[in-house]
């Protein structure tokens, strides 16, 4: 009998095929079969096993099946994100900002109101003053905000306003209203800026990106109604003030010695003399409305006046006290310094921001004073102040919610049209007293055009990286133009302040469609 082989012995290399044939032992004398080793039992290639070495066929479907898993799971991530409800701000913080509004919409209500009623029966002097000084402070309120705090500064603003109406409601030196009112200036600036600052630490806790711009948005767009209702508001105690204290001053008018008037051929003047053409242009600066014409129509008493102001001062201290809470404690984040320098909205913001406080001086001041008091007294101007209010409320919230969807080109356009035929209309028409209707509605269809400009422009400027040192140079601009306004209710005519109107229009125009056109280049390179 044959020998069975040694399994134990793995002496032949792997290399060598396993032999099939015999060999001759001549010791022996039998036929002897090779040994195999153990390891070729191992090794056998079935043919639904796979080889040791890699080939690129089963990497591909590793590689497929990872991609496969990877979709799955990103299938299943965007379904929890679907079905999974939105974040929610957390509500101290939504408490604290619905405050501050309210805190912001009463000091509108105490300081667009006395700013008009100062602006048409003391020439517009101490306003010019105040909004000179902001200017000049406007492009360090950055730096004030970050060493102070934005509780500190909306604080100190509103209690500052309250101070002033209550110097007015005693008998104050003027030099000492005067000091008052650059005090106000000081903080007035740093007071919008830490607004909007504000408004941006709200959006903040959104969550995404998207989703923060959209909070800015609706913070902004809070903000600006609370002013406007604010308006509103003051407007209307104006008016019921009006109704509770009136005093009507036309029998003053048979006073020997303020029949005649310097400045108009006679008192009272006839509809022919307001239907000249060169009417206007003989009444020009703040006698363009001479005193004796305020008399016409009814205005408020001394008591009146006493009582109205304190109630605003009333207001602006509760404004100061809901700031307190409302307001953010953290100070504001450093400013960049090479934001103001290397940023287009730094300069190219300037000439629009110009033109806006231009316009808001101008219906402040002349506006009110040349088309309210001089056609029916006070009674009609608060009602103007009354309807730009309401318009300009209406009009922030729907064009605000007009520019998110990318319309912007065609607000500027049509803004541009409703304004400039507006200042066209202004200048055809003299101010009669046939017209009462019609104060009320240009000053609404002005608000609505203010509305709009202030809109896209805190659109562009506000948000972003270092926007706050461009955006306080842009409020610069704007308190240089409402100071620049009141200061040309002192000495030029009403037709002269609309032709500037006009200029400041086409010159903001144009450097905002160039602003527009270099941040969405800038947008689409940055996606």
């Amino acid at each position: 009998m044959g020998s069975l082989p040694d399994l134990t012995e793995r002496s032949r290399s792997h290399s060598v095929r396993p032999a099939t044939r015999t060999i001759s032992d001549p010791h022996r004398h039998h036929a002897v079969i090779p040994q195999i080793p153990v390891g070729n039992f191992c090794k056998k290639e079935w043919l639904w096993r796979k080889s040791k070495t890699p080939t690129k066929m089963p990497q591909l479907v590793s590689n497929r099946r990872r991609e496969s898993v990877a979709s799955s799971l990103g299938a299943t991530s965007v379904r929890r994100l679907i079905t999974r409800p939105p974040q929610k701000l957390p509500k101290p913080i939504i408490i604290r900002f619905s405050l501050l509004c309210v805190a912001s919409g009463l000091c509108s209500t105490v300081i667009l109101p006395f700013t008009a009623f100062a602006g048409a029966e003391a020439g517009a002097t101490p306003l010019a003053i105040m909004h000179a000084v902001a200017a000049i402070i406007a492009p360090f309120s950055p730096i004030v905000l970050q060493r102070t705090g934005t509780r500190a500064v909306v604080a100190a603003a509103h209690v500052l306003v309250g101070i002033l109406l209550l110097a007015h409601s005693i008998a104050t030196p003027l030099a000492i209203l005067l000091v008052l009112y650059a005090l106000c200036g000081l903080m007035l600036s740093p007071m919008q800026l830490a607004l909007a600052a504000s408004a941006t630490s709200f959006a903040q806790a959104a969550g995404d990106e998207l989703k923060r711009k959209v909070m800015l948005r609706r913070a902004l767009r809070a903000l600006k109604a609370a002013q406007d209702v604010g308006l509103v508001f003051g407007s209307s105690m104006l008016g019921l003030a009006l109704i509770i204290w009136p005093e009507n001053l036309l029998p003053l008018l048979q006073l020997p010695t303020r029949l005649q008037n310097y400045s108009t051929p006679g008192w009272p003047p006839s509809e022919d003399d307001l239907a000249e053409e060169d009417f206007e242009e003989m009444t020009c600066g703040a006698s363009g409305c001479p005193d004796i014409q305020s008399l016409v129509g009814i205005s408020l008493s001394a008591e009146g006046r006493t009582v109205v102001v304190v109630l605003w001062a009333i207001l602006s201290f509760a404004a100061a006290a809901l700031a307190v809470y409302g307001a953010a404690s953290i100070p504001s984040p450093p400013p960049d310094a090479r934001s103001i320098y290397k940023d287009p909205r730094a300069y190219l913001s300037f000439p629009m921001g110009l033109f806006i406080g231009l316009q808001q001086g101008f219906i402040y001041t002349s506006y009110i004073k040349w088309y309210g008091v001089c056609i029916g007294g006070w009674s009609e101007a608060w009602r103007a102040l009354c309807g730009a209010g309401a318009l300009q409320a209406i009009a922030a919230v729907t064009l605000s919610m007009a520019a998110a969807r990318g319309r912007r080109g065609a607000l500027a356009a049509g803004g541009a049209a409703a304004h400039a035929s507006l200042l066209l209309a202004l200048l055809r028409w003299r101010a009669a007293r046939t017209d009462l209707a019609l104060p009320t509605v240009a000053a609404s269809a002005w608000g609505a055009c203010a509305a709009l400009w202030d809109v896209l422009q805190v659109g562009l400027c506000v948000g972003g990286a270092g926007w706050r040192g461009p955006w306080s140079l842009t409020l610069a601009a704007r308190h240089a133009g409402v100071a620049l306004a009141c200061g040309a209710r002192q000495c030029l005519c009403v037709r002269t302040q609309l032709a500037v109107l006009a200029l400041a229009l086409v010159a903001g125009l144009a450097s905002h469609t160039v602003l527009e056109l270099k941040m969405r280049r800038d947008q689409r390179h940055r996606t």
